[in-house]
């Protein structure tokens, strides 16, 4: 069997999208195609100017959601896309948008480990 790359839910072999020479499930796939991007550099400062515009540091001006998922990641000092599906109830393609929310605001990064990516603290 297969698993995604990104969720690490295990495939059949019909439920297997190849997007970029890797492998997803139906739900990963679709995010592939997503509008917002992780790593953007002009999100990266507009987010920031805007935060300051705002008076925000911090978690001011996330979501509850949001909120969430990065008090989680603090509390475990790294999560997997996969243990926020797992604990969130949320698709892959939801944590990916919420945790671009958080990167934007340079309160979260991810980070290679021997055992996969995590998504941790911007302070780690």
């Amino acid at each position: 069997m297969e698993k995604c790359c990104l969720c690490g839910i295990e495939l059949e072999k019909e439920e297997i999208y190849a997007v970029k020479g890797k492998i997803f499930c139906d739900d990963c796939a679709l995010g592939q195609h997503k509008l917002v991007q992780a790593c953007d550099p002009s999100a990266v400062h507009s987010a920031k100017l805007d935060r300051q515009r705002s008076g925000h540091t911090g978690i001011q001006g996330l979501t509850p959601r949001q909120k969430e998922l990065y008090e989680y990641l603090v509390a475990n000092n790294g999560v997997t896309v996969g243990q926020f599906v797992e604990k969130f109830g949320l698709t892959a393609e939801e944590v990916s948008l919420e945790l671009s929310v958080l990167r934007h605001a340079e309160l979260g990064k991810g980070q290679k480990r021997a055992d996969g990516v995590y998504f941790v603290p911007w302070e780690s």
